[in-house]
């Protein structure tokens, strides 16, 4: 696609309507934006990541592991570990295939997925995790007992 490389993302056309009403809803969210990252649509809330939608018409140097041509678009989300222990007891959520943790995957195949997705990028959103890659230490205080 000519000139789509300096594209504002926000409305850069996502070729599917799943994808399309994602966006359009968390763009309607108070502080929400969109980027572009390793070939996907990320969505932040300032400087925190709340997931990504992942479409291989996006980029065309997707590693194999991202998409599948037999599958639909999907959407990965960060959450915390609770949340994404609950997330992923429900149905239609797995593990992100990236293996990063607690990110999950939800393939939007339907409008039910799409709800889906939606429910937990607004948990993301409210109760964002901690940085991302970033264990914390717990500092023991001056005379505390081990």
């Amino acid at each position: 696609m000519p000139g789509m490389r300096g594209a504002d993302w926000s409305t850069r056309p996502l070729e599917d309507t799943l994808g399309e009403a994602l966006r359009a809803e968390l763009l309607g969210w108070p502080g929400v934006t969109t980027r572009p990252m390793m070939g996907c649509l990320a969505f932040c809330r300032g400087e925190q990541m709340l997931g990504c939608y992942v479409n291989r018409a996006l980029s065309k140097k997707k590693p194999p592991w991202m998409n599948h041509p037999d599958e639909p678009p999907l959407v990965w989300v960060r959450l915390g570990a609770e949340d994404a222990g609950r997330a992923l007891r429900r149905p239609g959520v797995r593990r992100s295939r990236t293996g990063a943790v607690n990110w999950v995957e939800i393939l939007l195949e339907s409008r039910a997925s799409l709800e889906e997705a939606v429910r937990w990028l607004g948990r993301a959103y409210e109760h964002p995790p901690g940085p991302a890659g970033k264990k914390r230490k717990v500092k023991s205080r001056p005379g505390a007992r081990s």
